[in-house]
Order: C-alpha cells, then structure tokens, then sequence
C-alpha cells in the first residue's frame, strides 16, 4: 500500500494543478417533496455565482454548464414553495455533477416575516422529529466513518456502537437487530459484510455512497408505514444514472475496496444505468505483495455489485430495477506458535480454534412508480432478498513445548474437532404496495401493504455439547464417583421451511391533518402477522406537531406502539421439539417530546426527551431458573421487560460558509427488568445502557492552496509537490465519547472443571456473579480520527484523494476481555491507530 500511495503522489505532482480555466456542469431534477410530481419553471442558481443558473423544465429537470469548478450551494425557488438551498455540490471536470431536490408548499401566512431559505427538509419524509437526514456528500465527507452510512449515522445522538469493528446500530437502548433498512422500497435485512441473524451491521458496508442520493434515519416514533422493528428506521434512495452522457465512470480504492463506478443515459434520455464493482482491497494487495508484507494473520474476501436502471415508460409511470450482491469470506487460522507466557518452561496440550466463514446475500426488485398529478403518487414493487450463512470452527489440538519467555519451541499434533457448523441459506419474495393521495387541501393520506414470505429457510446447525465435573472433595481430578458431573448434550437443529410455509403481511392507513395553519396532527394504525408463529397484532401511531414561530421553531410529541417479529433462530430448538415455534412478537412503546429551531442560516439545534418500553423481549427459560435450580433447556419465553429513557441535544452547521460541523450530546438510562425468579421487581443496567455519549464533527474547506504555493520561492513551491496539495482541500475531525459498556464480574472457581474440546479438563472455569448482573462497566470508550480530501482537476477527468488518520491519539479502546481457563484475564483492544489512504479517478 505504502508503494501505491506513494506512486500515486508521484503521479499528481507532474499534473498541471491549477484549476482556475476548468468547467464542469450541474444536471438534476426538483420535484414536489408530498406528491413526487415534477416541478416545472423551479429557478435555480449557484448562490455563490449567481450569473450561473437555469430553469426546469416540464419534467423538472435542469441543467448548469461552464462553471469554474469548486464547492457551492444550489439555491431553488418556485412561487408558492419554500425556497431551498443544497450545500457542498462539488462541480468537476470529469462528469456531470448530479443533484435533486424537493421542495414543499407554503402551508403558513407569515406577513411581513422575512423567511429564509431552508437548508433543512421541514417537512422529512419519516416524521416531524426523530428524523436526520445526509446526502451523498455529507456521507463521503464524514471523518471516521470510511464512506459507510451506517457509521456515519453512529454521530447522531441517541446512537451507540460497542465496538470499532462493526457498524453496529444500538438506538436509544434498542438491540441492533430492531432496526429496520429500506432501500428502494426494499426491507433488507443487512447492507453489510459478513452479516448474521441476530445483527443488522457488519464490518464493512455494501453500499456504494457514490449511489446514494440520500439517507433518512429516524431514531423513533415513526409513523406506520415502518414496522417489524421497534428501535429505528434508515430508509435509502439511490439516484439515478447520468441521462446525459452516454457514459462516465470512477474508478478508485478506499477502505472500502477497490472498484469502479460506471453510469450512462438509456434511449435517448428516457431512462438511465449506473453500476458499481467492487473488490476487498486488501485481498488484492494481499495478491501483489503477499499477506506477511501487510502484518495480518487473516485477509477479509469479499467482493460486492450495485446496479439502478430506471426506464420511464411515460411521463408519469417510471420502471426502476435495484440490485444488491455481496459475497464475503474469510480464513482464520489460529496459530499454534503463539506465545503465552503463563505457560513459560511448560509442555502441555493446548488448542487453537480455526474458523471458516462464508456468506453470500442479495436483494433484487422492481418498482413501479406512477404519479396521479398533483394528487399523490403510488409505488407497486416485486422484490426478493436471500442470504446464506457459512461458518465452520474447528478446534485444533497439539502438544506444545514452550520455553522460559513463553515462545512455542515445538508442537506436535494431536487431534482436531468440530466445535460448531453452521450451514443456512434462506430466501423471500415480497409484494408491496403504498399509495400516497390528498384526498383534501388538508388531509394527506398513506395506504399500504406488504405481503413477505419464505421462498426457502434449509440448514442445519450442528455445535458439540459439554461436560462439567464439580470437584466437591477437592482433590484435584474428577471422581466418577464422589463429583457431580453435569452434561449437555450435542446440538443439531435443522431447518426446512418452504415456499409459504412462513409468510410475513402488514397493512396501515395514515393521515396528516393539517388542523391549522400551524399545527398538523398525523394518525395511523397497522397490523402485522407472522404465519409461521400464528401472532399478529395492532399498532396505532400518533404524532402532533406545532410551529410556534413560523419556519423557526417547531415542537412536536411523538407516540406509538410497535411489534417485531424474533430473528428466524429464535423459533428452532436444540431438540427439534418445536416449543420455539410460538413465541411471541417482542413489543415496544414510544413516546418523544421535541424542539426544534433555526438558529441562523443553514444552522439547526434540536432537544428531544424520549421514553421506550419495551416488552415481550425472548429470555432464554434456563436463565430464568438459574438462581433456584440447574435446568437445562433453550426454550425462549417471551417474558423479557426493558426500558429506556433519555434526553438528546444535536447542533448541526450545514456549508453555508466554509465551515460545517455537529455537536450531538445523548444523556440516557435503559434498564433491564430481571427475569429470574427470585429478583423478580429489581432492575439492572441493560447490555444496550450507555449513559453519555458526546460526537463532535468539524471541517473546514480550504481553497487556493495550490495556487498560492505556486506563487512562492522555489525552495518552498517545489517541495510541496511532496503532499498532495490542491486549490480544493476539506480537512475535518471527528471525537466520540461513550461510557464503557456494561459487564457482569466473573469469579475464577478452581473446583469447576470444562471438558475443553473432548480432550482435557480445564484447571476451572470463570463464572458469572449472579447477584451482580452488569454491575460494572468498561473503560470509556474515546477516539479521534481526521480526515483530509483532497480535489485536482483536470481538462476532461479529475482526481480526489483522501487520507484519513484513525485512532489519532492512539487511545487503548477494550474491545472484550478474555478470561482463559488457567485463571489469567487478557484484554483484547479495538482499532488502534492506523492511517487509511483512498483515490478516485473520474471521467
């Protein structure tokens, strides 16, 4: 990699740098933010260079050409609407620079009130509060988050992560399998790498941003189009292809991988393509120099596509195909050479855990979108999504002589065994349909239903049981018989489930009343039902919002009820007695207060007070036994009670000028109600509890470097072609702070003895403190990454650079603690620091 970068230095500092003669174009389309219709004789110009501009035309679309490239804001007005302003719009040499916009009708007489332009969406698709929306640059720009959307949401407040590795999602002390994805009217059950079924993140997202038109993400209170969650909702559009050229690309690696991006108009301009390819970078790296050059014992596979063809069939019926793939792998071999220094001078027989894992996942769909005027529209799509999960682990055996630092000297192996296999693949097909219509100046009304169901879940799942001895005479070994000894016994848990055997259905109606000018309530109710269990239920949904200062401040309340069904698993058994089959949906209650007000031009603060019940949550019934007998079962009661509450602050500065940032401080409480009997009334801090968490992001554009080091001595302006410097830099920070998460202490028992991999008997095992259920907390978790792009243009094609510093300071963040079976304790740590480098080229 260090070659790459440095080659790639190399290469732009021959390039003719000065941007100053270079022209690039604006092309987009604006449409009505409530019915999707086309707005025509919308005027829109380049705020910071208002000579450039253009008027859309009967379909919406505009087009900008001959402007100096740079960063600027679009602003749009329409007689009628609230005017809106777009920042950061990067106009290149290489390809157009593609836009859209939607703007809202004036429902509020303000007088002699000067009103200013939004930079915000007033009127957010989801719901009046709650509600954060990013467009595709504010993505790309967001330090720390390597271009991935769902760790660019990790800024908002209310949004923990456990841990660096995944872009995991806990919302307001909600689990992070109760979020729900929609893309392109598509419910995905992950957008990420190496996914699982008790988890919607991963390590690495499949998204392409350059795809992403916008993502909205609510945090709760969502009205009821949304269901089969209960914690958040993140809804993505991808834009459309360039209906202009017949062809443009990008092509570049990030940390995201190597690939390219290519786009282009369809019949004459009646429709589009964009497709995106992508490769694990570090797999290709690892095939150029080998995997020993970049210091990692296992490389991440895996490759991932991304395809929108849009065709209108009329100028109000428009045909959109959406495709997702991702194929992920990775090898993890445990050395058998590792040292360990508790074992100094020893020779002893010891394991080490190789583990294969494959996945495989796509979402297919069509949509059907027709406009009904100045009506509404409504949205007809046929889609299917399938994953399959792969996972071997194996314990490997050897006799190992190690010396007096701990370093292995020799081993010799043993014997091998399979301590868990796991092989499922699954797939459904779904139907939907939303409608969108006013039936009156005042009432906007939502209909919509969805019927989900199982094309196929086939697998089995195969782990190996245990044995425990206790050592109750204490001599050292087990004693058939003076010990206990307790077994589990081995675990083989099919599936086969086929077409219509488990279907998924929901249904809702929704309605926004404006009851005055001012104030609109929004009343919905939905139902779902899930086939396979025979649990459906009813969900009302309310939210009422006011303005009390006219386009300024607004304050909202916001409450429901919501129900999802358990994650596929959760209904098997390890006996296939089927005692899983009904479980119950778990069940959540929301209710949100919120201000909001613009403070100034292009700068929004929000304070929102929330509270979640939750209930119905699956316990496994051993450990609602465990403090009064030892029973072995994996029955799941839907018994489990949780609650959440707390109060949010967000500041956010869009680009207005050359300085963007967020403030997000999140104060909470989420409390778990303890299931077992005998605590029954007492509470303890939940998994999901993260009391403080504080995000600060800031950036900063920075232009005319370039030209400015050309103009200075020769000793200054020819070493500065060493850094790639340009006449468009952004440099931004990113600092997360979050309270450690909760933990239970184990107790070393040197009297309870595992089996370890049918081999040998540990020298005792760590065990929970029952009376002291997350009682303690890890360290706090605190970080800060940079980030620096950097912008060269060039007559016909153009090149950004980005290289970003994670973990600056280097701060020891504890990932886990491994409590080993000789009574020592190792802390394992999450990302240190480490430079990430990135380069497109578009054309």
């Amino acid at each position: 990699m260090k070659i790459i970068m440095f080659g790639v230095l190399i290469f732009i500092a021959v390039l003719p740098l000065s941007a100053q003669s270079f022209k690039g174009d604006i092309v987009g389309y604006i449409i009505d933010g409530k019915t999707q219709e086309p707005l025509p004789v919308v005027n829109v110009r380049v705020v910071e260079l208002p000579a450039f501009g253009a008027v859309t035309d009967s379909s919406g679309n505009f087009s900008i050409h001959g402007i100096p490239v740079g960063t600027y804001s679009l602003k749009a007005t329409l007689i009628g609407y609230e005017s809106m302003i777009l920042t950061n719009v990067v106009v290149s040499t290489g390809r157009s620079t593609k836009t859209s916009l939607k703007l809202f009708e004036q429902a509020v007489e303000v007088g002699g009130v000067t009103v200013r332009a939004s930079y915000f969406t007033r009127n957010n698709e989801i719901a009046p509060l709650s509600v954060n929306s990013y467009d595709r640059a504010e993505v790309k720009r967001q330090p720390g988050s390597v271009q991935d959307v769902q760790r660019v949401v990790q800024n908002l407040p209310g949004v923990a992560s456990s841990n660096d590795n995944m872009n995991e999602l806990i919302v307001r002390g909600g689990a992070p399998y109760e979020n729900l994805t929609v893309m392109e009217h598509m419910e995905i059950p992950s957008i990420n790498h190496y996914p699982n079924e008790f988890n919607s993140s991963g390590p690495i997202n499949m998204v392409n941003i350059d795809l992403v038109e916008d993502v909205q993400f609510s945090a709760g209170g969502f009205p009821a189009q949304y269901g089969d969650k209960i914690s958040s909702i993140m809804d993505i559009t991808i834009r459309e292809g360039d209906r202009e050229k017949g062809f443009a690309s990008n092509t570049g690696f990030n940390m995201a991988g190597f690939g390219t991006l290519m786009e282009g108009r369809l019949a004459d301009g009646k429709g589009s393509w964009i497709l995106s390819a992508r490769r694990s970078f570090l797999e290709v790296i690892d095939q150029m120099i080998g995997m020993s050059a970049i210091s990692l014992t296992a490389i991440p596979k895996y490759w991932d596509a991304q395809t929108k063809i849009v065709y209108d069939l009329s100028p109000t019926q428009k045909l959109t195909l959406n495709g997702l793939f991702g194929d992920s792998r990775i090898y993890i071999d445990g050395n058998p050479k590792q040292q360990n220094k508790n074992l100094a001078g020893m020779t002893t027989l010891s394991s080490v855990e190789n583990v294969n894992n494959q996945n495989k996942q796509y979402a297919l769909g069509m949509n059907l979108k027709s406009l009904w005027g100045k009506e509404g529209y409504s949205v007809l799509s046929l889609y299917t999504v399938g994953t399959q999960y792969n996972t071997d682990v194996q314990q490997v055996f050897s006799d190992r002589r190690y010396d007096r630092n701990g370093n292995v000297v020799s081993y010799q192996f043993h014997s091998a065994k399979n301590v868990f296999n796991s092989h499922n693949d699954e797939a459904f097909y779904a139907l939907k349909y939303e409608l969108f219509y006013k039936v009156h100046p005042q009432h906007d009304f939502r209909i919509g239903a969805q019927l989900f169901t199982a094309s196929h879940w086939i697998g089995r799942t195969t782990f190996g049981g245990d044995t425990i001895y206790y050592d109750l005479n204490q001599n050292g070994r087990p004693d058939p018989l003076s010990d206990k000894f307790v077994i589990s016994p081995n675990g083989d848990i099919p599936n086969a489930i086929h077409f219509g055997d488990a279907s998924k259905g929901y249904a809702y109606v929704s309605d926004r009343y404006r009851i005055a000018p001012r104030l609109a309530l929004t009343l919905g109710v939905r139902y779902d039902y899930f086939t396979y269990s025979g649990k459906g239920h009813i969900g009302p949904r309310a939210n009422i919002a006011y303005e009390l200062i006219p386009y300024v401040t607004t304050v909202s309340f916001a409450a429901g009820e919501y129900w999802q069904t358990q994650p596929f698993p959760n209904y098997s058994d390890r006996q296939n007695i089927g005692y899983n089959k009904s479980i119950d949906h778990a069940k959540a209650q929301h209710a949100v207060l919120g201000l909001q007000h613009i403070l100034d031009d292009g700068v929004k603060m929000s304070l929102e007070t929330y509270y979640k019940k939750f209930s119905q949550i699956p316990i496994e019934e051993q450990y609602i036994h465990s403090l009064v007998d030892t029973l072995w079962t994996d029955r799941q009661l839907a018994v489990g009670r949780r609650t959440s509450y707390g109060l949010e602050f967000l500041l956010q500065k869009k680009q207005v000028t050359n300085y963007y940032g967020t403030i997000s401080v999140s104060l909470s409480k989420t409390l778990d109600e303890d299931p077992r009997i005998g605590k029954e009334g007492r509470t303890y801090p939940s998994q999901y509890d993260y009391p403080v968490i504080v995000n600060l992001v800031g950036g900063k554009v920075v232009k005319g470097i370039r030209s400015w080091l050309d103009e200075q001595p020769f000793f200054i302006k020819y070493p500065s072609y060493i850094l790639p410097l340009s006449d468009e830099m952004e440099i931004s920070f990113r600092y997360r702070y979050q309270t450690g998460k909760p933990s239970t202490p184990r107790i070393f028992n040197p009297d309870v003895h595992y089996r370890e991999g049918g081999i040998q008997w540990s020298k005792g095992s760590w065990e929970y403190n029952k009376n002291e259920v997350n009682s303690t907390r890890y360290p706090d978790y605190s970080r800060i990454d940079i980030e620096w792009i950097s912008r060269f243009y060039m007559e016909r094609w153009n090149i950004n650079v980005y290289i970003a510093l994670m973990n600056v300071l280097n701060h020891k963040n504890v990932f886990y603690y491994e409590y080993k079976s000789d009574g020592t304790i190792e802390p394992a740590y999450q990302f240190a620091f480490f430079p990430v480098g990135g380069i497109e080229i578009e054309f």
